[in-house]
């Protein structure tokens, strides 16, 4: 999963339909071939001659090395990538890394200036964005759009792109990030269960409430979450504000209005979570758990739903029980008058990659994310991952698995789509929100301590004038 620097603009239902063939983004003028020879020196210089299949002039003999995310979505789909650009440069090695911990990881190669090459900047706690964008530490990523595609030259990258992909990766009017996947997020639970006791799943919150009272009877929580991983707890609580007050409500707090963590809308997400843990229907324990093991919990029986992003079964695959049929669910309602109609979804292009200015071999790591881009690669990424990739048609006509299934259906049906940017942006911001959501969840808290906390931290942020404030429309 990856918290990136912006979110998409507003995507609409026939846009999420379409999912892997939506509408692109415009094309610019086709870009001629190239053919001078490169220079040889030069930290991130290239070395080989630019040509049509190669656009950045990667040199034979350049090593590159690229660092991924030992995630959700396992190691296979890099080691295929890598495996690839060995072959189309033979006389390069590719060192391959991979972390569970990219910030702390990765985050003293940037100020030490010797960065990979790519970096796959994502995880539960990511590189913000921001102050290595404003410290020149990151590539704009305009050349790799704008270069020919991986399959034909005479097609842009950028034209290959589910929409959304340029506006999620946008920081300041530049795309620094290219997120790689298209997630679905939601509610997940085990289709299987719910059949089994003749449930179904609630589209309103007193559906919840009474679905919650008849799982507690027989001993299973009606809700868990990632409690030491916070990103996950903070992201309900903002699509149930969207949920309840829309996208102007969302606007309030992306662009840090005076109260906009005093709206109706926020109590009403932040008396919801409060509720569902005074009431006992939360998974005891879950705010010291991490995200494995509240996720087994799902697939185990002992809870029925848990937010997550659609990486979810490749994540869990050596732990998922044969007689699991993992679905997802868009947010119930949670009042009588909630702005964003049942069937809203919060779904964005995520798991993002940066090339860094001072990396080495910066045209190999141009390169490396052209050839992601290739439509091999990105269905190779779907058929090993369960999940949708930002290219265009790659993962068309595959039909892997129920969760993959279920995601797709719920992105036709969705009615708008949820998402918001202070996340990506305010960095202080969101951490306020991770500490004070997790806290509401464990039952340590209230919706009144939730805005108090929460609106304490965005108008510090709102005066901090050394934090370049951006405007959400």
């Amino acid at each position: 999963m990856t918290v990136t620097p912006d979110s998409p603009s507003e995507l609409n239902r026939r846009t999420l339909l379409r999912r892997a063939a939506a509408a692109g983004l415009l094309a610019a003028p086709a870009m001629s071939a190239l053919a001078a020879c490169a220079s040889e020196d030069g930290e991130g210089g290239t070395t080989g001659e630019k040509t049509e299949a190669n656009p950045f002039g990667v040199g034979d003999k350049q090593p590159l090395e690229v660092a991924f995310f030992n995630g959700g979505f396992g190691e296979d789909y890099a080691k295929f990538d890598v495996a690839a650009y060995e072959k189309k440069f033979p006389g390069s090695k590719v060192e391959l890394k991979f972390s569970k911990t990219i910030l702390t990881d990765y985050q003293p190669r940037f100020y030490g200036g010797n960065p990979p090459d790519v970096l796959n900047n994502s995880s539960p706690e990511t590189i913000p964005v921001g102050p290595v964008v404003q410290g020149g530490q990151l590539t704009d990523l305009t050349q790799l759009l704008e270069a020919g595609s991986f399959d034909d030259p005479a097609v842009k990258v950028k034209d290959t792109l589910v929409a959304g992909v340029v506006e999620e990766g946008t920081f300041n009017g530049k795309m620094y990030t290219l997120n790689y996947a298209y997630s679905i997020y939601g509610h997940w639970y085990d289709e299987a269960l719910f059949a089994k006791n003749g449930w179904t799943v609630p589209k309103t919150w007193e559906e919840f409430t009474t679905l919650a009272e008849a799982a507690k009877a027989k001993g299973i929580a009606a809700y868990t979450f990632q409690g030491i991983h916070p990103w996950y707890i903070h992201n309900v609580i903002s699509e149930w504000i969207y949920k309840v007050g829309g996208k102007e409500a969302i606007l309030k707090i992306d662009n840090l209005e005076p109260n906009a963590w005093k709206q109706d809308a926020v109590k009403v997400a932040a008396e919801r979570i409060a509720e569902m843990a005074s009431k006992g229907w939360i998974q005891a324990g879950a705010a010291g758990l991490d995200h494995t093991t509240t996720q087994q919990a799902v697939l185990d029986g002992k809870a029925l739903f848990i937010w997550c992003g659609s990486w979810l079964e490749g994540e869990m695959a050596k732990t998922l029980p044969a007689s699991v049929k993992l679905a997802v669910a868009p947010p119930w309602d949670l009042s009588g008058s909630d702005k964003a109609k049942y069937g809203a979804v919060h779904a964005a292009p995520g798991e993002g990659f940066v090339v860094p200015t001072k990396a080495k071999n910066q045209a190999g790591g141009l390169e490396f994310l052209r050839m992601m881009l290739g439509k091999e690669q990105a269905r190779k990424f779907a058929e090993l991952t369960k999940s949708l990739p930002v290219v265009k048609g790659a993962a068309d006509g595959l039909t892997i698995s129920s969760a993959l299934t279920s995601a797709s259906k719920v992105a036709a049906a969705a009615t708008e789509v949820i998402n918001w940017r202070y996340g990506g942006w305010y960095t202080p911001l969101q951490n306020a929100v991770f500490a004070a959501a997790t806290d509401l969840a464990a039952g340590k808290s209230s919706a009144e301590k939730f805005m108090d906390a929460v609106q304490k931290a965005a108008d510090e942020v709102a005066k901090d004038d050394k934090i370049v404030k951006q405007k959400a429309s």
